[in-house]
Formats: C-alpha cells, structure tokens, sequence
C-alpha cells in the first residue's frame, strides 16, 4: 500500500481549495481518537472533510457515502474532549482560508471565531499528514499558542517539537531536500551519482515532492532500473531522468490512476482505472485499504473465537463418546443379571464367583459375586448397573447430537468468514455470536440484494454466501417447486434454483453443473468424489430454536462430484 505524498496532497489542495475558502463548518464529529469529520457547506453544497491521522492510512479527503460505510464510521455516545474542543471553536464558524506549506504534507484551514468577551479572533486547525508523527493541531494564528491536538507529543517522544495545549505551534523542522525545478542538471549528476542508495531512494530523499513510488514509475517509463546504483548509470541516461523528473515536476495537470485491486496509484503511468477528480481517488484508495484492513482483522478475530469454540466443542463430542461407548459394558450387565436370574437356583449364596453359560453362544462366562448377597440380590445389582450406564448413554446420545449441532454451525461460520469479502456481510454473520455488533437496516437490506444470482441452461440460480442469506433464500426467495442443493454433512452455500414453471425437469447435465457449484462454494472444493444432495423445496423445512441457516430435508437425491 502506498501512503500519501506532498505531490498528491498538492493537487488535493488545488483541487479543492475553492471550496474551502467561505465554507461554514456546520458539525464536527470524532469517531475515534485518530478520527475526525468535518461538516462543511458551501456554495449550496454539503460535503463531510474526513481527516484520517492513522499512521497505516494517514489522509484526508471529502467522503463519499458508499466509502463511509466501507470504513466503518462509528460516533461514540460520548464525544473525545478533542471532539469538544473542536466543537466549541469551530462549529458555526466560516473558513477564511486555506494553505498548504511548500513541499510539506500539511493542511492549514484558517477560520475566524468570537473570544469570551466577543471579540474576532482568527484561529488555525493544521492537518498534518507525517506517517507517525501525524497529528492534528488547534491554535490561535494572532500568538501561535496550541489550543489542543488530537494526541499531545512530549519532550519523551520528540525533543525537536512538542505539541500540547499551552505551547507555542511552530512547523516540524525543515527537511533537508532540495526544488528540483531549481537544480542544474549537473548538481543533479553530481548528488545522486554519491549516493551509495537505490536511485529512487536517492533522488527521494534529496529532492522535495518525489516519492520513491512517483521516481521508480518515471525511471521504469524510461528502461531505466530505480534499483540500481546512479554511479552505475551513463551520463545520458542520467540527464534523461534528469529531464523527465523536471517535466513531471512542472507539469500542473497531472492524471491519476488507480489499480483494480487497489493496491497502488500514479500520476505518471496509466493503470486499470483513469481518475479525473484527486479527492475521488484518495476517498476510494484509502476507504478500500481501510475496510480490507478491518474486514483481516475481524476475520482474525472472529475466526480465533470459532476455532476455539470447535476445539471445545470437539473435545466435547469425543468425551460424549466415550460415555456412548460404555452401551456394551451395560450389554454385559443385562446379560449377567439375566443368567443370574434365570439359574439363581443352582447358585449357593456365599460365592464369590460364578461361571455360567451364555443362552446365546453357549460360551462360559466368569460372573462375580458379592458373597454377601442372595443371587437374586446380585441379579438385582447387574440389573442396577444396567440401568445407570442406559440413562447416561441416553443423556450423552442426546447432548452428542446437539453438540454435533453446535460443531457444525461453527464449522459452517467459519467458512462463511473466510469467503466473505465484505465488511458488512461479515457483521452479518458475526451478528449470530456477537450480539453487540449491529447493523441497521438499511445494511441488512443491502446485504439480502447482494446475494449472487447464476444463469445455468436458463435457470435462476441463487447461491447463500452465509447464514443470513441462506435463511433469506429460504424465507423470502424460494417456492415449494424450486430446487435446494447442499454437500452432504459439509459446510457450504445453500443453492436455490428456481422453477417457476413447475411440470419443468431439471436436466442431468444441468444437475451436475448446480452440483460443482454446490461443491466449489464449500469447505470440500478442493476434494474429490463430494456427496452433493438436493431435493425440492418443500421437503426443506427450519425446525423452531435452531441457528440461522440450519435446516432438515427428506426425500433427497445424492450425486458424487469429481
């Protein structure tokens, strides 16, 4: 992933500082500490400034609605004291200005408020955009005191520049970089050519608004490695770097464009998706990356929890087996109360052992005796035994089914977390065990559209990604005549295939081609010879307090899918 640039933030600013300038700010929220949102309105326009001081995604940009969710805004009930102090300060007030410092990664929106005796004061909020040293800044532009930040910085952390409320603002300290727009072309030899660094880091850190990733594109434009050494490059390939960085620099219409799967941008070389608007490229890149980092994250989380659970519930099952494999041990004390009773005749109380032969296979059978008891009072004590292994066998046998319940549900979570790629489809399923996340309904709605729809030889083929789905198939989409495919005793995707012709026959080949689907949405994908069951859906039926998603059938058919 890459960060935010001076370039970058440049053409941030350029594209957008008319609408800064008279802005009224009309809200001001702070979903977290390293968040904050700004309501601002102009021109008959609202628009939500999102300022993002996380040293992983550090940016700002004006949000759209469909990246808002994707980064999962929360606002507390208890608005941060940053929050509060932003709030006094600055809601209601009129941005004067805005600017941003030469080759710096700062944003600096300048606003007029009233003081506690109504007197004008003009005050700053200053976005700094530094990797960790991100931070955001309130202080006062007629003294430069620091009203508050977002995180205070003591002498501990930086003995360079302290940040707290109380001390005067001053600019993170200058870098030691150079305009390459003022350079000659032969300083510009002389200074890469003794740098013993890779020429991208090189050209990097001694010129100002060139980031590593800006230099590598333009050296690879020009078959030029930026790994390599600028010592081991010929004078002419040095000064056509030379030229190309001084055009690129001086061009003031540079384009953006983004890659498919989000993990890189440029303004030099032409790439998946063309971006005309800067703010629309930063809003998706960052809101993409961020919701990819929560939805790993959740993942992670909420994966340790189900694998711990199937661990427990596992070692369970097999503790409940070993109880169900007792049932011969009472088969063995039927038998021997059943052969004391029926020759308790010949038996001398006083014994303390009694061989017998077995009705069944005339084998003899050693049976011990208390020699304390009558033979039918030792009869009586078998029987006992009998009776207490049978109604713990019957407790385990039915705790064992509810516990392979349990174990599967978990196990049919689990694949639902891994092949989710969305963040609010993965609320949705965390929502079964984690009653405190929540979505509103206008998510669960989105969800229940999002479900994926196939046409196979002209059929309508739905297929569940989770729980939640596989119960809105089942609820809301299917008819009594349609047709339900899952693997067997696997967990997988429910399969839906509509027949709202009901005389109309599913065709073999047609089968088999909803079977593989059935097979490669499930944790048997990567097997061979995968029991696959279907049936039609009035034969499904979702028996009363069972999870979501948990079903019975009956009169199924089974395919094997190679």
């Amino acid at each position: 992933m890459l960060n935010i640039d001076s370039l970058l933030l440049e053409d941030f600013y350029n594209e957008n500082k008319d609408f800064f300038v008279n802005a009224k700010v009309q809200k001001i929220q702070q979903p977290t500490r390293r968040e904050v949102i700004l309501f601002l309105r102009n021109n008959a326009e609202s628009k939500k400034l999102y300022i993002n001081i996380n040293p992983e995604f550090y940016h700002l940009c004006f949000m759209s609605k469909e990246n808002e969710i994707k980064r999962d805004i929360q606002i507390p009930k208890q608005p941060p004291m940053f929050c509060m102090l932003l709030r006094k300060h600055m809601e209601g007030a009129r941005i004067l200005s805005v600017k941003k410092p030469e080759f710096e990664r700062i944003i600096e929106l300048n606003f007029e408020n009233y003081n506690e005796l109504g007197d004008k004061i003009e005050e700053c909020l200053s976005i700094e955009l530094m990797g960790k040293h991100s931070n955001i800044v309130l202080y006062n532009t007629e003294n430069n005191m620091i009203l508050g930040c977002a995180h205070n910085v003591g002498e501990e952390k930086s003995k360079e520049r302290e940040l707290a409320g109380g001390l005067p603002y001053i600019y993170p300290p200058k870098q030691n970089k150079k305009n390459l727009l003022m350079t000659r072309s032969d300083h510009f030899i002389n200074h890469i050519k003794k740098a013993d660094s890779p020429l991208k880091k090189a050209i990097s850190d001694k010129y100002f608004g060139l980031s590593q990733a800006v230099v590598q594109d333009i050296c690879l434009q020009h078959n030029i490695s930026p790994e390599q050494t600028a010592s081991a490059m010929s004078d002419n390939d040095t000064r056509v770097l030379f030229v190309a960085l001084h055009e690129f620099m001086d061009n003031k219409n540079r384009r953006y464009f983004l890659s498919y799967d989000f993990s890189k941008y440029s303004c030099v070389k032409s790439l998946d998706l063309p971006y005309n608007s800067v703010n629309s490229l930063i809003d998706d890149y960052f809101a993409h990356n961020i919701e990819k980092n929560l939805l790993k994250s959740l993942k992670s989380s909420l994966s340790a929890r189900l694998n711990k659970d199937i661990k427990k519930y596992t070692n369970t099952l097999n503790n409940q087996q070993k109880q169900l494999d007792k049932n011969q041990k009472a088969q063995e004390y039927l038998k021997k109360g059943n052969l004391l009773t029926a020759n308790s005749y010949a038996i001398q109380k006083g014994e303390k052992s009694v061989v017998l032969k077995d009705f069944e296979t005339q084998e003899d059978i050693e049976i011990q005796l208390d020699e304390t008891l009558t033979p039918i009072e030792n009869a009586k004590r078998y029987f006992n035994l009998y009776n207490k292994i049978k109604r713990a066998c019957e407790v385990a046998q039915k705790m064992s089914e509810e516990t392979k319940e349990q174990l599967m549900y978990c196990r049919q979570l689990l694949f639902d977390i891994e092949n989710t790629d969305s963040l609010a489809e993965l609320k949705e399923i965390s929502a079964d065990f984690e009653p405190e996340i929540k979505q509103s309904p206008s998510k669960k709605k989105e969800l229940t559209l999002n479900i994926m729809k196939l046409d196979i030889d002209g059929f309508s083929v739905y297929v569940g990604k989770n729980n939640k789905q596989n119960d809105y198939l089942y609820s809301k989409i299917s008819s009594p005549e349609d047709v339900w495919f899952h693997t067997l005793n696997t967990p997988g995707s429910h399969i839906i295939v509509k027949n709202n012709e009901s005389k109309r026959i599913l065709k073999d080949t047609t089968i088999l081609k909803i079977a593989k689907l059935a097979k490669e949405y499930s944790t048997a994908k990567s097997s061979t010879k995968v029991p696959v069951v279907y049936t039609l859906r009035k034969y499904i039926k979702r028996p009363n307090n069972t999870k979501s998603g948990f079903v019975v059938y009956k009169n199924e058919t089974e395919i094997v899918v190679d």
